[in-house]
């Protein structure tokens, strides 16, 4: 990357709502400090997903909304208002055009993006779990037909999503805490499959907060014969999935801020990146940067390089055969990096998009240039990896009537009445579930 592509600014960015708010500078900061404030309270987006064929991109914000856009001009395209918090979703069903979520209610619910949000849901299974059991986390096997579901009581449950059947079955006995994520395998294609519903293996992973990582083959008729292999994170588990050119590896971000990388067959960890991660990938950054000499407008300095105090989530690019790496400052800016099973290398540098906490990011599967990030500051951002900042263009002699400023799209009109989620305690990083209702994590 000697072309100066180190930094990214935003294609486009669309606030969701008129309703977060930023707390104050604290009194214990002096008044030269960078500190910018963070989004404390208000309405956040919790997770993205993405719909490439039907080229719409969905969020769940944490007022209860679920917002669909068209991916062509962010123009938001329907609102579907829910009275509780999704907390996973995903367009990996037995139709493109339909819609699964899980919320912590405890339901499963599948819409038409082609209906009127007035319309009722493709598939709603209510009442489903124990009383005060929450659904935390949702992926879509078996030809997109299977649901699993992990939930806040350390169970993880199958749904035939295709009808109102119930519960087909359950883990009860692998984790003792809450099942944070749950992640059928893919399967590697040659072409011809349809890059929103990706095929999969009945191989199954499961995150906890109990620090443990399980494989199953759900091909199995009873949990014990399906559990292969238990992966002992020791630390709570915040997301996890299938990595590698046969998707046969698998990466767990906990709850410390690591990353831990293994084989599914193999109970030992093949690479440990230890609890000063988040320093050494700062460190990085600011390195990178200082050896390629970025010159903006104005100048982006080293101290200008925000710490990075988090870790997204991670994505496996099979075109690229690279896994890559979210981490975030509580500012809003991230780090974009490689990983690999000798380290990581620093591939770009986002910045201007987010006000806030990063919660998630959804690459695109047609285009793998470019992906979303949502945050705690209610925004959504497009970002591409093959365009460069303005300020380095104009930098390199380009000009500057031909880079194109990054667009901000506004909601079109303000939500009287927004409910508001009850918000205690916290810091500028993520909140841990067990604390907030409004956290997905």
């Amino acid at each position: 990357y000697k072309d100066n592509r180190m930094r990214l600014s935003p294609l486009r960015t669309v606030v969701t709502s008129f309703n977060p708010k930023k707390t104050s500078t604290p009194s214990s900061l002096p008044s030269s400090s960078t500190y910018d404030g963070y989004y404390e309270e208000g309405d956040w987006v919790l997770c993205v997903a993405a719909n490439e064929e039907q080229r719409s991109v969905a969020c769940a914000l944490s007022n209860g909304e679920i917002q669909l856009y068209d991916q062509s001009t962010m123009h938001l395209l329907n609102t579907y208002q829910r009275d509780n918090l999704v907390t996973d979703m995903t367009f990996e069903t037995f139709q493109t055009n339909v819609l699964a979520a899980t919320s912590n209610d405890g339901s499963l619910t599948l819409y038409d993006i082609r209906q009127s949000p007035t319309s009722n849901p493709v598939l709603q299974l209510k009442n489903m779990l124990r009383p005060e059991e929450e659904a935390l986390s949702l992926s879509i096997g078996f030809g997109g037909n299977i649901a699993a579901v992990g939930s806040s009581k350390g169970k993880i449950h199958f749904f035939d999503v295709r009808e109102k059947r119930g519960i087909l079955g359950s883990y009860t006995q692998a984790h003792t805490d809450e099942v944070t994520r749950v992640r059928f395998q893919t399967i590697s294609t040659c072409g011809g499959s349809s890059p929103t519903t990706r095929n999969t293996s009945p191989i199954l992973v499961s995150g906890s907060e109990d620090g443990l990582a399980c494989v199953f083959d759900t091909s199995q008729p009873t949990e014990e014969s399906a559990l292969t292999n238990i992966l002992a994170v020791q630390s709570p588990i915040r997301e996890v999935g299938f990595f590698g050119p046969n998707y046969e590896a698998i990466y767990c971000l906990t709850g410390s801020e690591s990353l831990l990388l293994y084989h599914k067959d193999d109970a030992v960890c093949r690479k440990d990146f230890g609890p000063q991660f988040r320093d050494h990938l700062s460190r990085q950054l600011q390195q990178q940067q200082q050896q390629q000499g970025i010159v903006g407008n104005p100048p982006m300095s080293a101290t200008t390089i925000s710490p990075m105090e988090y870790l997204v989530d991670c994505h496996w690019d099979h075109s690229r055969q690279e896994l890559s790496l979210l981490a975030g400052s509580a500012r809003g800016d991230a780090g974009f990096f490689q990983v690999g099973e000798h380290g990581t290398t620093p591939l770009h540098y986002l910045h201007g998009g987010h006000r806030g906490v990063i919660r998630a990011w959804h690459a695109n599967r047609l285009n793998n240039s470019s992906f979303f990030t949502v945050g705690e500051d209610a925004r959504l951002c497009e970002w591409s990896r093959s365009s460069l900042c303005p300020a380095i263009m104009q930098a390199n002699g380009a000009s500057s009537s031909s880079v194109p400023a990054p667009q901000v799209i506004m909601p079109s009109r303000k939500r009287p009445g927004a409910p508001m989620v009850g918000s205690v305690g916290g810091g500028k990083l993520r909140r841990p579930r067990s604390r907030l209702t409004s956290s997905p994590y």
